[in-house]
């Protein structure tokens, strides 16, 4: 969903001329050291996917709107010359335009547009459109009329919407082939319905239990409908957790350690995933969708810090040319020679990163000392 939303026009736009601005606020080491001594912490944020971290990032920026501009007006900020440069006219830019704050202060959709349904209902068809293809299957459908925490409070909406009872109806056709226990589980349906039997007050536990443990242990009078609905319910209802065990498999399984046995892997990633686990339980206050680091520059994969994903989107929309591609490659290569002789005793950030990371340029430094 967020991918969606992310890209309409104008919110694309807003996000490019973000990590625009953060890219070049932490391009430079004196930049950056003024840059947290005036906001008093880091600017950029990491979430746990890359469209979380761009919108953790464009509420980091509305927060620290004013500290920015005061960073803008040091006289420091002059001194070094950075502003001069092209990047520094358009992060100047962005910071002083009123447009760019407006939209990066939509957010809150109805709330920001003044319940003006016209000024947001771009957004609004995308997240109708991810919920009727997602959310709204048979099973979900299902899953909500047995859910007794939703169904008793909301009982005369759920039974006057048919959608309700029609996705029940197509599961207990799939998931219960016999028909004599489908009218089983139609007939103790009422009793769901009417809390007869031992589901009597027992509505009044629903907070206390998960659904499906409710059914285990109040559904005694109704066992083929106590069964369907702790199947359902039992679900998992996405495969998040799925994704980001598979995430940990590809870290430990890496190119560079790809001999591990089978056991040894396992027991890696076991640790791994509940490490995560038991941090997440201790920092329960926290953000769910920030991804913590100790350091921010550490994040390889911040589009906020790196300006990569600028490339990666051109990448994927045009077709690949490889003389545009060598001369790209050659503009890399002039560009850090460039800012080193602008800037002797400043480092670019990002060339260190890269220069850190380069098996070739390791060994160029190491043979130059050699020799």
């Amino acid at each position: 969903m967020p991918e969606d939303i992310g890209k309409i026009k104008k919110i694309d736009d807003t996000i490019v001329r973000a990590r625009s601005l953060t890219t070049f606020l932490y391009s430079h080491t004196r930049l950056l050291a003024l840059m947290r001594k005036c906001l008093g912490k880091d600017q950029v944020r990491a979430g746990i996917t890359r469209f979380a971290t761009a919108y953790l990032n464009l509420k980091s920026l509305l927060d620290n709107k004013k500290e920015l501009g005061r960073l803008f007006r040091e006289n420091k900020l002059n001194e070094m010359g950075y502003l001069k440069s092209d990047k520094g006219k358009n992060a100047t830019k962005t910071v002083r335009s009123e447009t760019f704050w407006k939209n990066v202060d939509c957010a809150e959709i109805a709330k920001r547009f003044d319940n003006d349904e016209s000024r947001y209902k771009d957004v609004w068809e995308k997240i109708d459109r991810r919920w009727d293809n997602k959310l709204k299957t048979p099973l979900h459908l299902a899953g909500y009329y047995l859910n007794p925490y939703y169904y008793y409070p909301n009982k005369i909406e759920i039974e006057s919407d048919g959608t309700f009872s029609e996705g029940l109806v197509t599961c207990v056709t799939k998931m219960v082939p016999d028909s004599e226990i489908q009218d089983k589980i139609f007939d103790e349906l009422n009793m769901y319905q009417n809390e007869l039997g031992y589901l009597m007050n027992s509505n009044l536990n629903i907070q206390f239990f998960s659904k499906a443990k409710w059914w285990l242990n109040h559904g005694t009078s109704s066992p083929n409908l106590r069964k369907l609905a702790t199947r359902i319910l039992g679900l998992t209802c996405s495969s998040s957790d799925c994704e980001r065990n598979w995430s940990d498999f590809e870290q430990v399984h890496s190119k560079r350690r790809n001999k591990l046995l089978h056991g040894r892997m396992s027991d890696l990633v076991y640790i791994k995933f509940n490490s995560r686990l038991k941090h997440k339980r201790e920092n329960k206050a926290k953000d769910p969708i920030e991804k913590q680091v100790v350091d921010i520059l550490e994040d390889d994969d911040n589009e906020f810090i790196t300006g990569v994903a600028l490339a990666a989107d051109d990448e994927q929309e045009e077709p690949k040319d490889p003389q545009a591609e060598g001369e790209k490659e050659q503009e890399q290569e002039v560009a850090p020679a460039e800012l080193e002789h602008e800037n002797d005793d400043d480092h670019d950030v990002g060339v260190h990163r890269w220069s850190a990371s380069d098996p070739s340029s390791q060994s160029n430094s190491e043979k130059s000392i050699l020799d």
